[in-house]
């Protein structure tokens, strides 16, 4: 529990209000990690979209293009063009 000893308590009261106040800050830190990933989520869709967007219309800008085959993407890759005699 983030590293801490757990204290000795000199009545029920006192280790309650502890306790209690433990499960409020770990309540407190899962809302905040909940609502930073809700909205990592929100922004990466936007993103994605905004890209895709961009993605179709550079392929159809210049008159839509098809994508090279595998085995020009393998040559590509290896260094064929570069290193071929």
């Amino acid at each position: 529990m983030d590293g801490e000893d757990i204290p000795d308590f000199s009545s029920l009261k006192e280790e309650t209000a502890y306790w209690k106040e433990l499960s409020l800050k770990y309540k407190q830190s899962f809302q905040e990690a909940r609502d930073e990933l809700v909205e990592f989520q929100e922004g990466s869709r936007e993103l994605e979209a905004e890209l895709e967007a961009q993605l179709v219309q550079a392929a159809c800008s210049g008159g839509c293009w098809a994508l090279p085959s595998p085995r020009t993407l393998r040559d590509i890759n290896t260094g064929y063009f570069f290193f071929s005699p």
